[in-house]
């Protein structure tokens, strides 16, 4: 509670752009396939970091630019298409619940590949959280029932969980925005040269294309570049435990735009999410020693 202001408008911020990306992504499928959405955004973040990267690139030893190789995949790749390819089916705001759940996913993968110890709360934390999960995934009452799309979610968020694990292990020394550009190097010109290979300049005779357009490359240059120097910026001056409550902000963003964009959000499914948080709380709260 003693965090200086300007950290908690970071935190806020970040909070804000996060819970936002689920309803860029929806608005970006009007226009475009969801193949066309994911390439887009990391061609976009590609070009976007290239010039930062150019100035370092000696900085970066051949061992980590392997592991680089595996921050671009599965920290960025595999989870933008995952996330595209779901919200095709499934309310933005869904997404962004079950995004919540890559705390609770993260001590799994540190506990069980990475030496990460814990204590007993925590793992009763990680229960609750798959708990909560679950009730969000296949209880019948929920947005909309239950949909295998949701699945992919939880998916992209484990991606995302052994990437933290990853970049936390090997990585911890490299600076953001480098480590950023160097995964993104990876991945952007492939995404690129296939996404030229698609309508996707046809796709441009849309009536809403320039909107959707404008969705993605803000959800690229804002969600996946700017913000990831924010959340950096705000572990530096402010803690990893602090940073660590964006997760609470995020889903309650996506939820909000869903609400506004007329999703209907079901007490099962903000008590699923609920459930959820409680898990990502008793992960997040420290030994006592």
């Amino acid at each position: 509670m003693g965090q200086p202001l300007r950290n908690w408008m970071l935190l806020f911020g970040i909070g804000v752009v996060w819970g936002s990306s689920f309803i860029l992504m929806k608005k970006g499928l009007i226009a475009f396939s969801d193949v066309q959405i994911a390439a887009l955004r990391m061609g976009m973040a590609w070009v976007v970091t290239l010039p930062f990267l150019l100035l370092r690139f000696k900085e970066i030893t051949k061992r980590e630019w392997l592991v680089l190789l595996s921050v671009g995949l599965t920290g960025n790749g595999i989870p933008a298409f995952l996330f595209a390819i779901a919200q095709t089916k499934i309310d933005s705001s869904l997404a962004g619940m079950l995004n919540s759940l890559v705390p609770i996913l993260t001590l799994g993968f540190g506990l069980l590949l990475f030496g990460l110890r814990t204590w007993f709360l925590q793992v009763v934390g990680l229960l609750i959280g798959f708990v909560g999960a679950v009730m969000l995934i296949v209880m019948p009452d929920g947005i909309s029932g239950f949909q295998t799309e949701s699945l992919l979610v939880v998916l992209a968020s484990t991606c995302y969980a052994f990437n933290l694990n990853i970049v936390r292990r090997y990585l911890s020394k490299m600076p953001s925005m480098l480590i950023t550009a160097g995964s993104f190097l990876w991945v952007g010109p492939a995404c690129l040269i296939f996404l030229f290979s698609t309508d996707f300049v046809s796709r441009f005779n849309h009536e809403y294309a320039l909107r959707s357009f404008g969705a993605i490359a803000i959800l690229a240059i804002v969600g996946t570049t700017l913000a990831v120097l924010m959340f950096n910026r705000l572990i530096q001056s402010g803690g990893a435990l602090f940073a660590s409550m964006v997760t609470y902000i995020v889903p309650i963003v996506a939820i909000g735009w869903g609400f506004l964009d007329g999703e209907q959000i079901s007490v099962w499914s903000v008590m699923g999410v609920l459930i959820i948080l409680a898990g990502v709380y008793l992960v997040n709260k420290p030994s006592a020693k």
